[in-house]
């Protein structure tokens, strides 16, 4: 084990909402639902989350649907 190490190197994936924001109140901020989604829409988002960089399938669901929430409620 090394003395020290050098952290400028280290990759950082980070998911969903950062630790040290808070949650703006006292509800969870994800909650588990399960869905039935059409194969052709699941196999597009991992197609798509599978690309470099790309965020996970989930999150990337997540915010087509705010998306599509905040479109219709503006």
């Amino acid at each position: 084990m090394q003395k020290s190490y050098d952290l400028t190197q280290l990759k950082v994936k980070r998911r969903g909402l950062l630790a040290d924001l808070p949650p703006k109140d006292n509800e969870p901020v994800q909650v588990a639902a399960n869905l039935l989604l059409d194969k052709e829409a699941v196999d597009f988002f991992q197609q798509a989350a599978a690309q470099p960089n790309a965020l996970p399938y989930q999150v990337q669901i997540n915010q087509l649907l705010r998306e599509i929430i905040h479109s219709k409620t503006s």
